[in-house]
């Protein structure tokens, strides 16, 4: 795909951000569309995940093989199973195409990709005083917390993006979105290869006509219009220390992004000047200004536990499961043993080192 090529066409499109970073904004506005379904976050991913390790069992790694079923062929009916769902959804609403919100998701980017081979990904990033202040007052989370969690959000999904090309993920930025709707829902519109509706820039008229809850996820209030103020929220929710310390850890990758350490200045411009997008940018396009920062931490972040496979209880059978898992001989179980996360195949690795010392000594 070239940088100008749009998403497949009916391909499911999931939106992914950090917490505060404007995604639930972005779901209400795409599910206003005529053709399009957006449910509340359903965090299906973690279910997929729990497909590949049996919850608590130190043979967990290995029903499938059992069954006789390949990697591709589970992948390939887990996504006919979950996808049926999700079609279902988008059908009795009269909606013919599907997409998904879950922040969380953002660990998920490579199980979604096989899942879901013609998965494609709107990425909805906001200055990190604006988003971190967000998760703060809206998720009751501690300062720290909450900008170790955009640091490491944004960082997954920049690494993300290095792998995927122009057609498969594209990235849209909160303030853009509320400061200039229209030109930006043209232009995501135009990259999901959908057709422009006006119902995108009244989805506070559509939820309500559709009865929407008075209140949804981050206590978003579904029938809310676009304000172009709320850039400036930040301000009553952090002070002049908090503000410091969010600049210190945070502004090198939000320049990155575009954005000026006053969230109140106008981002850069991150398509190229022959684009004619000005507020979408594709992965292809943000991959190579990467290029640029080069005193950004290449490191992957850590993955969170929570979206790891679920092991058993206990430190010895803990390890008795992963020193199964590490010396798995099928193919099947090495297969699987690969797409456990960073962080499961090192304790793997250490499980097995210890297990040869014992052996030896």
């Amino acid at each position: 795909m070239t940088a100008a090529d749009p998403a497949l066409p009916d391909a499911p499109f999931f939106i992914l951000g950090a917490h505060g970073s404007g995604s639930t904004l972005l779901r209400l506005m795409l599910d206003s569309h005529e053709r399009l379904a957006v449910p509340q976050e359903t965090g299906v991913m973690r279910l997929v995940t729990a497909h590949s390790w049996v919850p608590f069992w130190e043979f967990g790694g290995e029903w499938a093989e059992r069954l006789e079923l390949t990697p591709a062929e589970l992948d390939r009916r887990l996504g006919e199973f979950y996808g049926a769902l999700f079609s279902r959804y988008a059908a009795r609403r009269g909606k013919q195409r599907w997409g998904d919100k879950t922040p969380f998701h953002v660990w998920h980017v490579d199980e979604i990709r096989r899942v879901f081979p013609s998965a494609v990904f709107v990425v909805i990033v906001r200055h990190p005083l604006g988003s971190i202040a967000s998760a703060v007052r809206r998720f009751d989370r501690r300062l720290q917390k909450a900008t170790g969690h955009w640091l490491d959000t944004t960082r997954e999904l920049v690494r993300q993006a290095q792998q995927l090309d122009a057609g498969q993920m594209c990235f849209v930025r909160y303030e853009d979105l509320i400061r200039d709707p229209e030109p930006t829902m043209r232009e995501l519109l135009a990259w999901l290869g959908e057709p422009w509706s006006e119902t995108v820039l009244a989805h506070h008229e559509v939820q309500r006509a559709q009865d929407a809850p008075k209140v949804v996820e981050g206590g978003t209030r579904p029938t809310e219009a676009v304000d172009a103020s709320r850039v400036e929220r930040w301000r009553d929710w952090l002070g002049e220390e908090d503000r410091r310390y969010v600049e210190e850890q945070a502004l090198p990758w939000a320049r990155l992004l575009g954005y000026d350490p006053d969230p109140s200045v106008a981002p850069q411009r991150l398509t190229p000047s022959d684009r004619d997008r000005l507020f979408v940018t594709t992965a292809a396009e943000l991959s190579e200004r990467r290029k640029r920062f080069t005193d950004l931490d290449p490191t992957p972040p850590e993955r969170p536990g929570a979206d790891d496979p679920i092991l058993p209880r206990g430190r010895r059978r803990r390890r008795i499961a992963l020193r199964r898992a590490g010396s798995a001989r099928s193919e099947m179980a090495r297969e699987l043993l690969s797409r456990l996360p960073p962080s499961l195949q090192r304790s793997v690795r250490e499980v097995r080192r210890a297990h040869r010392r014992r052996q030896q000594g």
